[in-house]
């Protein structure tokens, strides 16, 4: 019984829930007494026993106030009122009430005449209700139809409407309260509840200012989404030529099309279907699945299915999909998917997929990504995937995964591996293939020292014990032979202790003989044994086998041959030896 009870109960609370979310919130009645509490409290409190929620931006509306106030049965709307004094309008979305600041009247004079084909053009004037000053910019609009205007410098608008029955006139403009009026009210008009909502998402609003939106969305529509930026329309088809000459007019960027076809460009609210221009694409909200343009696709949201252009594509939101674009692609929040682009591929957040760029990637925060790029791979933060680069990989976090550069990489922590001729790390914890690598926590090491080929050697050795590399030359000075070593050496250190190791390496060296002229190669495997004196100076030695091959036609390497022990003939022009190494290590 007890948990039939307890189930009861909860079917209760949900069905109370959901026909809270239903009726119309503004309408609802409380009781409220309160003394010197703050608003945001209050309101909180409000939204609880309602099961929907307030929205506003808190250093617009004044919601920090302690009010002492006592209300009973009272309906929400006229307890705002007083809360605010008037200064505030409320807007309602299913689970919300939005508040934005009024602090300002509009008064609206309109007149309505029908002409013969049936059709309302109506006029008239907006005004300011407390100075009577005749207001300019303010969008007029008829939310059933989806027709809008801005008044002029006089405060004059003009709107023609198809007479469908009753029309309901919206003035709104920013900080003034908005003022609807009803022409023709008796013939009622049942409105599809999912042709409209309310959105309280503002970051269009740093699309419009980027240089592409400045240059492409005109200064009308940028005023008419100040203005009634909330109010957002979905309708199944739209077109335009530019996004002044649209199907929908100035209510274009206030409607979400399945299908939008712009000739040269459109400004919309979003897609959630597929849109196609012949130059530009221009979203205040989201889009899916479909969007192409034949020069750029600028969206304010996200983008969830695939976005192609001829040479940009700018996401202010997410990415969940592909990008490809002919010159970049830029992201300012997160990536899942895949970006390609003829030069430049930016993501200022988190990515998850792949980037292939022919200039440069860049990804602001940690990344688990596949980079190609001809130039450069830059990671601000953590990286767990691939980079591969024609000059250069950059970490400035953790890398984890692998770097493979033509000329370098670098990462402040490297758990992965390195491949580049040049490979810096403040902290090398992984594996580093390169002619040098180099990193505060590795090897930085000088080695003075002579073997069997070269009496006077120096080498350079970099890395860490798992993997390191040593750089050499070295000169045969004196009467028996001169010649000239260059090589290159990679190897691992075995540790015994705090000052002594073991090392075994492979070699491969080339030796110069008659000023240049001529060179042989040589290839060696060497097993050392090193004892650290100190912190700067250490002692090594250990025998080695080289394998000796002569390229030349001339085999005339009688002196160099000489003395060598275990000497073995593998073929004609290639010998064999025993050898050995002993030197000073620095550092």
């Amino acid at each position: 019984m007890k948990h039939r009870f307890w189930i009861l109960l909860a079917i209760c609370i949900s069905t109370a829930c959901g026909f809270a979310v239903a009726q119309q919130n503004l309408q609802r009645r409380v009781s409220v007494n309160v003394r010197n509490q703050k608003i945001a409290d209050l309101l909180k409190s409000i939204g609880k026993q309602g099961c929907f929620y307030f929205s506003y931006t808190s250093n617009w509306v004044a919601v920090d106030s302690a009010v002492t106030i006592t209300e009973n049965y009272v309906p929400i709307r006229q307890l705002l009122d007083r809360l605010f004094e008037g200064k505030v309008d409320y807007k309602e979305t299913p689970g919300y009430i939005i508040l934005r600041p009024a602090p300002y009247r509009l008064a609206v004079f309109p007149d309505n005449n029908a002409d013969e084909d049936k059709n309302y053009i109506i006029t008239g004037y907006v005004t300011d209700e407390r100075t009577g000053y005749k207001l300019s910019g303010a969008s007029v609009y008829e939310h059933h139809v989806l027709l809008s205007t801005l008044t002029d410098k006089n405060g004059y608008f003009k709107l023609k409407i198809k007479y469908n029955g009753p029309v309901t006139l919206t003035v709104t403009k920013e900080l003034y309260k908005d003022t609807s009026i009803n022409i023709l009210g008796a013939v009622r008009i049942t409105n599809d509840p999912h042709r409209q909502y309310y959105s309280t998402d503002t970051s269009f609003r740093s699309m419009e200012k980027s240089w592409l939106g400045r240059m492409f969305i005109s200064s009308r529509q940028r005023l008419q989404s100040l203005n009634i930026g909330n109010f957002i329309a979905t309708v199944p088809v739209q077109t335009s030529i530019t996004p002044g000459l649209s199907s929908h007019g100035l209510m274009s960027s206030q409607i979400v099309n399945s299908l939008s076809l712009n000739l040269i460009g459109g400004y919309t609210a979003g897609v959630n279907g597929v849109e196609l221009a012949g130059m530009f694409n221009i979203n205040r909200q989201d889009v899916k699945y479909v969007q192409a343009a034949g020069l750029f696709n600028l969206t304010s949201g996200t983008m969830v299915g695939v976005q192609l252009s001829g040479l940009s594509n700018t996401v202010f939101k997410s990415v969940n999909g592909v990008q490809a674009a002919g010159l970049n692609n830029s992201i300012k929040d997160s990536l899942k998917g895949v970006q390609m682009a003829g030069l430049f591929n930016f993501v200022n957040g988190t990515a998850k997929g792949a980037q292939a760029a022919g200039l440069v990637n860049v990804v602001g925060n940690t990344s688990e990504v596949i980079q190609f790029a001809g130039s450069l791979n830059i990671n601000n933060s953590h990286s767990a995937g691939m980079q591969v680069a024609g000059v250069g990989n950059i970490t400035r976090g953790t890398a984890k995964g692998v770097q493979v550069a033509g000329l370098f990489n670098y990462a402040h922590r490297l758990s992965g591996t390195h491949f580049g001729l040049l490979n810096l790390a403040d902290t090398l914890d992984g594996v580093a293939i390169g002619l040098v690598n180099l990193s505060r926590n590795g090897y930085h090491q000088f080695a003075v020292y002579t073997d069997e080929v070269c009496n006077t050697n120096i080498s350079f050795k970099s890395g860490n014990s798992l993997l390191y590399t040593r750089i050499m030359a070295g000169r045969n000075l004196g009467p028996e032979q001169d010649l000239v070593m260059f090589g290159a050496a990679f190897g691992h250190d075995f540790i015994l202790g705090k000052s002594a190791m073991i090392g075994a390496e492979g070699a491969f060296q080339t030796l110069f003989f008659s000023d240049y002229q001529e060179h042989r190669y040589l290839n060696k495997i060497s097993l050392y044994y090193h004892h650290r004196i100190n912190r700067w100076v250490g002692l090594f030695a250990g025998p080695s086998y080289a394998v000796y091959t002569n390229n030349q036609n001339d085999f005339n390497d009688s002196k160099l041959l000489n003395h060598k022990l275990a000497f073995a003939n593998f073929s004609d022009r290639t010998k064999g030896w025993l050898g050995w190494s002993i030197g000073v290590t620095i550092l």
